[in-house]
């Protein structure tokens, strides 16, 4: 649908269309422009939070530049981006083989079995894999390694290679306590990494190749692996750049992992400081809040850099050759910089390496040593080439098809196994005691110790309704404002839309996370403190933003006619959009909501911050609070935890259908 342009003299038949803009202007204002401009406002002073103490000009930036600490902490984060890119492997993997069983019934029920591990909290998984697989004494990890004998290899390796003595034969490895282990325990939690929505955007990505082309795949005698490379990779590898994007800069945002995992301190001497979690420890408790103003300023600026890098890479064909060498100009010199005053020289080498332009280099040698006649018989042979028809791959046989897929049926099963195994592990020590666990921890013991259910139950319902009325009501706010402002941007193109989408887009680039500091002084100068109202309406705000980006796509492709014909019945802006849009956005909504709600139930950064009365906690904060505890009684404690996914799962389950179909009609582009 092409919007029509609505100019200034025609605002008199469509000006009511601005009041479908108007929440979502005042929430956006007030929650996330106005603590950006605070941000920026107080980085330039020495700021304890409550008054200002004077004006310090850039001395605040300039402290971050000198600072080892903050340097450190971006080091450690892009490591961890890293490996969090080498984690989109597994579910790419898992999509695939789903994609390429026959049986219709067979991909709903891996479907459904898979959105169990994928919707239970990250909070919680992480706090499972700190409790069961890192504990020093009886985690699974060092229990494998004496079973198995790794650990004489390991501690040979530890004193010939200088590990700092994290593998010594007078003490066992303290995964989460030692400055050289816990960077490998932050990467590795969450094994085999498919607790996200990524294996159903792949699937609804691949569930656009139609049955026909592998038909004509498999007479051509194409083999399983050309039908990855040609077929099935070029399709999703738009959502595989989106994802990868999204994760090196939700790595960058991300501090609740970290602050889970390690603490405030970022580990034992600061090993996994963060640069979000270092912004909020000189905040909360250095008290250094014009300072973490300042960090918050370069984090949004360095993410939003990476964004349009991003976008650049993604573009990168279309572009021309002289703008490809001014991009790879700019890139070397900011390298360069790093490397001469040693800041972050791996990532200016990594940088110098991807943009170097291997082709140019490889076409003018390949012209020197073959001479312009080589070139051209290379060239027409290469024309014969293409004349000549393609040899058709030697057919499988019935033995190798038979093991192909076993070995699919195999891979998703095994992956699913472990998957689960933090399910499996909550739910069986929630039936028992400690001496239980101690003596057993991941054997169905007899007898089943109940009472932990309702024990948990009784201590965590406050904290359970808190968090199905914040997400709940949330939820519903967030679709009542983002379908209204979505609306507004793809109905017709009014004066000052322009402006106001890029603001949109802007904040979608924003970390949030930055401007939690100011957010803070703006929540008590309103007497939100310590309130569900801040949580409900912070979140609303934080969703709006997505909502409006992705419903904004789906009215736009609405027939311009069903429109026209609103229009000649008389029905202004409210009748059209509640007779003609809203019925058709029932999928969309549903996928938005969904997203929205585990959104709002998993977060636990700004509970932890903005609520200080033990009432009015969300569970997912009681739970972190509960696992800090000296003295846990695991059995309850893990009841606990299955009572906070419980919510989610059964969501999820009875809303897959609407979210598939919304990733398929388009609810979560590329």
């Amino acid at each position: 649908m092409i919007s029509q342009r609505i100019q200034w003299r025609q605002l008199r038949q469509h000006w009511e269309i601005y009041l479908f803009i108007l929440p979502t202007v005042l929430l956006l204002g007030l929650f996330q422009y106005y603590p950006a401009a605070s941000g920026v406002f107080h980085s330039f002073f020495r700021w304890n939070g409550a008054d200002i103490a004077d004006f310090t000009g850039w001395e605040n930036y300039r402290d971050i530049a000198k600072s080892i600490e903050f340097w450190h902490s971006f080091k450690v984060a892009f490591i961890i981006g890293g490996w969090n890119v080498v984690k989109m492997i597994p579910a790419l993997l898992v999509a695939v083989c789903i994609h390429r069983c026959r049986s219709v019934r067979i991909q709903f029920l891996y479907r459904s079995l898979f959105v169990v591990p994928m919707v239970i909290p990250g909070l919680v998984v992480a706090l499972i894999w700190r409790s069961f697989f890192f504990d020093t004494s009886t985690g699974y990890l060092n229990r494998m390694l004496y079973s198995t004998g790794l650990i004489n290899p390991l501690i040979w390796l530890d004193a010939h290679l200088g590990w700092g003595g994290a593998f010594a034969a007078d003490h066992a490895p303290a995964w989460l306590g030692d400055p050289h282990l816990i960077l490998f325990s932050i990467v590795a939690w969450g094994f085999p990494w498919v607790s996200s929505f990524a294996v159903l955007i792949y699937l609804a990505k691949l569930q656009n190749i139609g049955r026909e082309i592998y038909e004509a795949a498999e007479i051509d005698g194409v083999n399983w692996w050309k039908k990855f490379t040609r077929i099935e990779l070029p399709l999703v590898m738009e959502s595989i750049y989106l994802q990868l994007v999204f994760v090196i800069i939700g790595t960058l945002k991300d501090a609740g992992t970290i602050l889970a995992l390690a603490g405030f301190e970022g580990g034992p001497g600061g090993a996994v400081m963060v640069p979000a979690l270092l912004m909020l420890r000189k905040a909360f408790q250095d008290q250094k809040m014009g300072f973490a103003c300042a960090v918050g300023i370069v984090l949004t600026i360095i993410v939003i850099t990476l964004q349009k890098l991003a976008n650049v890479a993604l573009n990168w064909k279309a572009y021309s050759p002289r703008r490809k060498m001014a991009f790879r100009a700019g890139v070397y010199l900011a390298a360069v910089v790093l490397l001469t005053f040693r800041i972050l020289p791996t990532l200016a080498i990594v940088a110098m390496l991807v943009l170097f332009p291997y082709g140019l280099v490889w076409d003018a040698l390949r012209s020197r040593v073959k001479g312009g006649e080589g070139a051209r018989a290379a060239g027409e042979n290469k024309e014969k080439s293409w004349l000549e028809p393609p040899r058709k791959d030697r057919p499988p046989s019935k033995a190798w098809e038979l093991g192909l897929r076993l070995a699919r049926h195999g891979t998703i099963w095994i992956v699913l196994a472990l998957a689960c195994l933090p399910l499996y592990l909550m739910l069986v020590v929630s039936l028992k005691t400690n001496q239980q666990f101690y003596g057993n921890p991941g054997r169905i013991t007899a007898p089943f110790h109940w009472e932990n259910w309702s024990t948990i139950w009784s201590a965590i319902t406050p904290t359970v309704a808190n968090s199905v009325f914040v997400s709940s009501v949330s939820t519903l706010c967030t679709l009542l404002v983002a379908l209204a402002g979505a609306y507004f941007f793809a109905r017709v193109r009014m004066p000052l839309a322009g402006l106001l989408w890029n603001a949109v887009l802007i904040l979608m680039m924003m970390p949030t996370i930055a401007n939690l500091v100011p957010l803070f002084r703006l929540l008590g100068d309103m007497g939100l403190l310590n309130t569900l109202t801040a949580l409900i309406l912070v979140g609303t705000s934080g969703g709006v933003i997505f909502g409006i980006f992705v419903l904004r796509t789906f009215i736009h492709d609405v027939p311009q006619d069903l429109f026209e014909a609103a229009e000649i019945d008389g029905a202004n802006h409210f009748r059209q959009m509640m007779h003609v849009v809203l019925p058709l956005s029932g999928s969309i909504l549903g996928t938005v909501g969904v997203m929205q709600f585990i959104h709002v139930w998993n977060e636990f950064i700004l509970p932890l911050i903005v609520i200080r009365d033990k009432a009015r906690l969300p569970v997912m904060v009681e739970l972190l609070r509960l696992n800090g505890e000296i003295v846990k009684h695991m059995g309850p404690l893990m009841a606990g935890y299955a009572i906070a996914s419980i919510p989610v799962i059964v969501l999820f389950i009875f809303s897959m259908r609407f979210f598939i179909r919304g990733l398929s009609e388009g609810a979560v582009k590329g």
